[in-house]
């Protein structure tokens, strides 16, 4: 049970949790985020899993969002304001047809998201309240992915902590992905501000990146190998089996971490609520100790083989040793 002092001191991270770059302008933000790989399977039902999970989003926090991006069947994507109180996903779904597209990205967000430190709209490019996701081509041989975001803190006072959970676990029932994470996790203004935000993520292990597009696409057609581990690490059915079944799991994981078996595999809870870790800080490190038993025992699944950098560093900097640095911080 979280404390009052600790509650505050989480809720102040959508305040402070900011990574700031030059001129004034911000590069990153924190937030809870998640990202869940789905295999290649039937491109109609795909989309529509996907559909169905992004209006999930919708309806839980439709308060928080005024803009959507999608993509009409043989038409270029196209912008909508969102009503107050009106679900568009009928019509989403009326204008996307009854054939598969090539390629399908639908995006929900908040246009109209202020920071309290930047009230200038231009300079602060990020929305914690964001869901997208991306349906790739036959061709491409990639993980499709649904990632989302919302604030750590609620306007009640509290934290969003157990519904996130509540959130994931209900997304991979519907999407069955191969694998994903989900904790606290930096949002990037765009790739190129990596270099500010790399030093935040060497500072905070207990951060993960969201980087969905840059991580499938270097993973091609290895499926059956990880990003990393966060306070939530989602393994599909067959990594489960790769790792030795639930029995394995438990006995190497409990009680430190909770598992949440679902039809599809298995979701694993590293403590109570997700931890920054903050390296200079004694003591930190333990906190993140049910982080580094998921590494453990998930380690043999990690992916590894980077040939580009999952996020852009500094021209000193190798990009691919950084990314296999960043995903073994657990080890």
């Amino acid at each position: 049970m979280l404390t009052k002092e600790q509650i505050q001191a989480y809720a102040s991270m959508d305040k402070w949790g900011v990574i700031y770059k030059n001129k004034g302008y911000a590069a990153g933000l924190f937030a809870l985020g998640v990202e869940l790989y789905v295999a290649p399977h039937e491109r109609m039902q795909l989309q529509l899993d996907m559909l169905d999970v992004q209006e999930d989003y919708y309806r839980r926090f439709h308060e928080h969002l005024d803009g959507m991006r999608y993509y009409p069947a043989n038409e270029e994507s196209k912008l909508a304001k969102l009503k107050k109180g009106e679900n568009p996903f009928p019509m989403v779904r009326k204008v996307m047809g009854v054939q598969p597209l090539d390629a399908y990205c639908n995006t929900l967000y908040m246009e109209g998201f202020r920071h309290p430190d930047f009230p200038d709209k231009e300079k602060f490019q990020i929305t914690p309240w964001l869901s997208r996701f991306y349906v790739k081509e036959v061709n491409d041989n990639e993980l499709s992915y649904h990632a989302a975001s919302i604030p750590v803190s609620n306007s009640k006072g509290g934290l969003h902590f157990d519904l996130w959970r509540d959130c994931v676990l209900a997304w991979a029932k519907r999407l069955k992905p191969v694998h994903g994470l989900a904790g606290l996790t930096v949002l990037m203004s765009s790739f190129e501000d990596g270099s500010y935000v790399l030093p935040a993520l060497k500072k905070y292990p207990g951060l993960d990146i969201q980087v969905p597009l840059r991580f499938s696409g270097a993973v091609k057609g290895a499926f059956d190998r990880i990003k990393c581990v966060n306070w939530l690490t989602v393994l599909g059915e067959e990594l489960l089996e790769d790792l030795g079944g639930m029995f394995v799991l438990k006995n190497a994981l409990e009680p430190l971490c909770t598992l949440y078996p679902y039809p599809g595999g298995v979701l694993i809870q590293a403590g109570e609520a997700p931890r920054l870790g903050d390296v200079e800080l004694p003591g930190a490190s333990e906190l993140l100790e049910p982080y580094r038993k998921i590494a453990f025992i998930t380690k043999r699944v990690h992916f590894m083989d980077y040939t580009s950098s999952l996020f852009r560093v500094e021209e000193s900097m190798d990009g691919k040793e950084e990314a296999k640095k960043w995903v073994s911080r657990f080890d």
